[in-house]
């Protein structure tokens, strides 16, 4: 390759090698003579004019005199290239590090490996998301609010700094508020933030003056009616963490509570009325319960549709559903239980840990067993792995289920998707049927309702049947900070199925008290009439309800679904009026779960009992902790790692001694190794 190179001064020619190894680079650096003189001129600054011109002008005849050999040089390269490795710098071939050299540098390798990782991180996503997720929002906000009080030096500034670990004692200075509740007073804080830099040039207002006159700029430029009670909640928070005197606290001053008042009945007087979650018709709870049956839809649609009935019949927001955990729900005979984790009210940091949400077994407005058949989809694979949250998100076609978080706005979207798809629902001959190409909310009347819609059904129909406010309290778990935690563990359940019972008979056969859905069905026919339909053909689709037996109902005999003993799932008729009715079911279902776990032990090896203290611990068939004594239990033959958090000792010391395996002596409070025996079955 050495004949190739130009004939020019050996001093030029070796300065120009250093900078282009080969023949190749060196004809394809320059194209013309502009090019050519730009790049001698910069390896060369001190060659004199005429020299630089003869260089130039030899480079150029040297390129199209060695343009065809050159072109067969690089045809000669890149056929080689197709069937040879690279060599090595010394002259010998290493396969491994070509290997790497070509998957490291190749494009196309690269966009798989980020495929492939995309894909994983979707797979690999950890069974407690959402908790990591709300951690990860409540340390962010907690560091910008920080970041508030540090450039307003507040007294509390040099109390944290003194400590070992000031950026630890940061984040717990916000002691025990959710991400959400200081998400929302940074957002609060932060417009006046800027405002006060622009206009005063300091990082925290010094007197009244300045939080009035940023208020009243925001009113004057037309801000919402709760913004001024919003700030001065904020303000609030970050005087009191920041150690301000409570006499020189501006959020308590007189003058500025007036002017907040003020301003919030101005702006109320001028905004429209606030508008309250629209209720669900019952034609919807007929066609959601259709869908859970019909096996011809996607099967994220039926289990989506039975993750809306149980929001109507348990008084569930979105939010609600994703603190729902599935391992620690249970079908029992009596109804289905839902233990809810962390949520607003509850949590490890809140006086009540956690709270149950329960739906009685037999409630159904079509005869469908609805709440068996969901429960079967939830339960199987592909639904059931390990997480501290309901419902994921679903894949493009609704056929399957990724295995990744959904937050409670998409989880509200989700949901009107399925009201639009939802059917207008028939009954023939005493049996509901789906129609087949004629939908119940068309034209985009989906977007009447919110993700607070299905809460409200319940609560609202059983105000109209005349059950009282302390009552209808238990149905959303109102009254948890009302009543003491035993009190509302023990009237609960009792409470809620009485009026879903009664709730779903009134709807079925009719009672004294008539429910009328007229206010809800007028509502939505405005909402379709603003949209430009028929308002009388959505009025038609959702009056399933008739006057025809004398009372407004469906024209039913309560109840529809009726189980019986052979199902292993019998319920008593529980009367409305009637408590020692309700005392005696609840007996007769503790009895019967008894004899059904003790007949199931001589089948199975294991059982798996839960608590809150001790988690899910596992033990051996035969153990002195009696299933029947126990909350939470589950019977299984075969164990995988995911399936407890740990042995009862005294199960452990047995299992060795089965194995040849010396055990070490155990203390007396082995007796005591599991906290799951009670007195009673599920609250």
């Amino acid at each position: 390759m050495d004949e190739l190179w130009p004939n020019i001064d050996a001093a030029v020619l070796g300065s120009i090698q250093q900078l282009y190894p080969s023949p190749l680079r060196l004809q394809a650096a320059f194209d013309g003579f502009d090019d050519c003189s730009i790049l001698i001129a910069d390896l060369f600054p001190d060659m004199i004019e005429e020299d630089l011109r003869n260089t130039v002008a030899e480079l150029l005849r040297w390129q199209t005199e060695s343009a065809p050999a050159l072109k067969r040089l690089r045809m000669s390269v890149l056929s080689e290239s197709l069937y040879f490795l690279p060599s090595h710098k010394l002259g010998i071939v290493d396969l491994k590090e070509s290997y790497h050299s070509i998957t490291q540098s190749s494009t196309v390798v690269i966009l798989e490996l980020a495929s492939k990782k995309k894909q994983r991180r979707y797979k690999e996503e950890p069974p407690d998301v959402r908790a990591k997720a709300f951690d990860l929002g409540r340390k962010k906000y907690s560091l910008l609010l920080a970041n508030v009080i540090k450039l307003a030096k507040l007294p509390v500034v040099q109390l944290v700094n003194v400590l070992d670990d000031p950026d630890s004692g940061w984040l717990h200075l916000f002691a025990a508020r959710r991400a959400n509740t200081l998400k929302n007073r940074y957002k609060s804080w932060k417009p006046f933030q800027t405002w006060l830099e622009l206009h005063r040039n300091r990082a925290f207002p010094v007197s009244c003056k300045d939080i009035i006159d940023y208020m009243q700029f925001r009113v004057d430029e037309g801000c919402g009616k709760t913004v001024p009670e919003s700030f001065s909640i904020a303000l609030n928070l970050i005087e009191v963490l920041g150690r301000v005197p409570e006499d020189m606290q501006l959020s308590k001053d007189p003058l500025w509570l007036g002017h907040v008042k003020s301003w919030t009945a101005e702006l109320s007087a001028d905004s429209p009325p606030r508008r309250t979650a629209e209720m669900y018709t019952v034609a919807m709870i007929v066609s959601l319960e259709l869908t859970v049956r019909n096996e011809d839809e996607p099967v994220f649609s039926r289990a989506l549709a039975w993750v809306v009935l149980v929001m109507i019949w348990a008084a569930l927001r979105c939010d609600d559903v994703q603190a729902i955990l599935p391992h620690r729900s249970l079908l029992l005979r009596s109804g289905l239980k839902l233990l809810l984790g962390k949520t607003k009210t509850t949590g490890p940091d809140k006086p009540q840990k956690e709270v149950v949400a329960h739906v009685h077994r037999t409630l159904s407005l079509t005869g469908v067993d609805w709440l068996q058949i969901g429960y079967d989809i939830w339960e199987s694979e592909q639904f059931s792995f390990r997480r501290d949250y309901l419902v994921m998100e679903p894949r493009r076609g609704w056929d399957g289920v990724r295995r990744k978080f959904v937050t409670p706005s998409d989880l509200a979207s989700l949901i009107r998707k399925l009201l639009s798809s939802l059917r207008v629902p028939l009954c023939r001959n005493s049996c509901w049927e789906l129609a087949p190409a004629q939908l119940l909310l068309p034209d985009g009347l989906e977007c009447h309702f919110s993700g607070h819609s299905p809460r409200n059904f319940l609560t609202s129909v059983a105000a109209c049947l005349g059950f009282s406010k302390d009552m209808r309290a238990y149905l959303g778990r109102w009254s948890i900070g009302v009543t003491s935690s035993e009190e509302y563990v023990r009237t609960a359940r009792q409470v809620v199925f009485r009026i879903q019972r009664a709730v779903n008979r009134s709807i079925v056969e009719g009672r004294e008290e008539e429910y009328f859905e007229d206010e809800a069905i007028d509502s939505l026919c405005k909402a379709a009439e603003a949209n430009g339909a028929n308002p009388n053909r959505i009025r038609r689709r959702h009056s399933v309800m008739t006057p025809v037996s004398g009372k407004n109902c469906l024209g039913s005999v309560f109840p529809v679904l009726v189980i019986r003993d052979e199902d292993c799932q019998v319920i008593p008729v529980i009367e409305d009026d009637t408590n020692s009715v309700l005392l005696e079911e609840e007996a007769r279902s503790a009895l019967a779960i008894d004899s059904k776990r003790e007949a199931s032990t001589d089948s199975t090896k294991y059982f798996v009992t839960v608590s809150r203290r001790a988690g899910q611990r596992l033990h051996l068939v035969g153990c002195f902790v009696k299933p029947s004594n126990c909350m939470e239990v589950r019977m299984t033959n075969s164990v995988t790692a995911e399936d407890f958090d740990s042995v009862c000792r005294a199960c452990r010391k047995k299992m060795l001694s089965e194995n040849g395996k010396e055990t070490p002596e155990e203390s007396s409070s082995t007796a005591s190794s599991s906290s799951t025996c009670g007195r009673g079955l599920e609250d």
